[in-house]
């Protein structure tokens, strides 16, 4: 009889979860044993919703898993990988002879800022603070911080339920960096008809308490900023001796392996895969939940499972991005595989049935992959075409 081998999957967030549903069917010799900060599973990418107030489920992190995957409840301070433990804040420590480290992201660590004043859109608890202050400032002054995805949907939600406040959206890029030009026009034309300011081109130098400011010294007043904008992994992987990137990824090859440590895999937010043609992917919920069941792939293999996909190395081309511009409208951008953008754009309610639909799968693949391989994505071309950029909005076109 085989020796029962403990993975531990580090995280309960998109890959942590998916890995662990796929990984508990392979009727492997095994134990998984999940370990997250919190009971309630944070659905980031609906946290604007939280924000605004049109957030209509949560789900707790037990009721996502397969009842067989063992849950324990507490804030991970390290690991030690020559040991094979991962320590926790609460003192004890487990063991583990496989490791999915998949611990995510935080939100922007800017130094010195009153938190009063100033919330996380990445962070569930400071989202649903925000809401309680909203509905007693309808009039308030608002600066969303950042102008990608999340800026995007935080900024439309904003203005679709509390239309007196006073917004102001601010990067540092040009909104939509990444959209085509149709879907760039889409974008202004809503944020206009709402009132919003957009600022582009200005870089945040100081956060005071009342204001930004800017890098050519221009105040931008506030009674409350949302930061949207300066993502950085867990600290957990440099703390712990892995090799990082300067915001905290830790570095895994073409089979999300942590280099030294091929018994420790990669997955989501919190990894950059290094080796040659991964220059496209970013961090999102798209790109986690395909690491994730990769993941639990991969260490079938390693386990002497049967497995194809976790033989070859992870591959993943994107379809597309989409941002929703509250609950009527959005923009759904379809993508070449390598993330850069096509002229094909969804707009108004098929955007929003289709945004929608994406975020309810992401639940849906959870749950059913408790039962059966459900999820699946489309790999990278093996010939990798040249994909063009002049769809892009140049600076004319702004």
């Amino acid at each position: 009889m085989s020796q029962i081998k403990t993975v531990l999957i580090a995280g309960g967030g998109y890959a942590g979860i998916i890995a662990a549903n796929r990984l508990v069917r392979k009727k492997l010799p095994i134990e998984i044993v999940l370990v997250t900060a919190r009971e309630t599973f944070q659905e980031r990418i609906r946290n604007h919703q939280l924000l605004a107030g049109t957030l209509k489920n949560t789900y707790t992190i037990r009721s996502l898993l397969h009842k067989s995957v063992k849950l324990v409840i507490e804030k991970i301070a390290k690991i030690e990988p020559q040991s094979k433990r991962v320590v926790l804040e609460n003192g004890s420590a487990l063991k583990y002879d496989h490791l999915v480290y998949s611990l995510g992201v935080q939100g922007s660590s800017a130094a010195k800022i009153n938190t009063n004043v100033y919330f996380r859109i990445s962070e569930t608890e400071e989202c649903a603070k925000m809401h309680e202050l909203l509905k007693s400032n309808p009039n308030a002054k608002i600066t969303v911080l950042g102008a990608g995805l999340s800026g995007i949907e935080t900024a439309a939600e904003l203005a679709e339920n509390f239309p007196n406040l006073r917004l102001t959206l601010v990067d540092a890029s040009p909104l939509g960096k990444g959209f085509s030009v149709p879907a760039q026009k889409k974008l202004r034309e809503f944020f206009e008809n709402k009132n919003v300011r957009i600022l582009e081109h200005s870089k945040i130098m100081e956060y005071e308490d009342d204001a930004l400011v800017t890098a050519d010294g221009k105040r931008i007043e506030h009674d409350f900023c949302v930061l949207s904008s300066g993502l950085s992994a867990s600290k957990v992987g440099e703390q712990s001796g892995l090799r990082t990137n300067p915001i905290g990824q830790v570095y895994v090859n073409q089979f999300l392996e942590v280099e030294d440590y091929p018994e420790i895999i990669g997955a989501g937010d919190c990894v950059q895969v290094v080796s040659s043609g991964y220059d496209h992917l970013r961090m999102a919920c798209a790109s986690a939940l395909p690491m994730g069941i990769y993941a639990a792939e991969r260490l079938t293999h390693l386990l002497g499972g049967k497995t194809k996909k976790g033989i070859a190395p992870f591959s993943f081309a994107y379809l597309g991005r989409n941002a929703s511009l509250g609950r009527k409208d959005g923009v759904i951008q379809v993508s070449n595989p390598d993330d850069s953008p096509t002229l094909k754009i969804w707009t108004s309610r098929s955007a929003v049935w289709i945004k929608e639909s994406i975020c309810k799968l992401t639940i849906l693949s959870f749950r059913l992959e408790k039962w059966f391989d459900f999820y699946f994505w489309k790999s990278f071309p093996e010939t990798k075409a040249e994909y063009g950029t002049a769809v892009l909005a140049t600076e004319s076109e702004k």
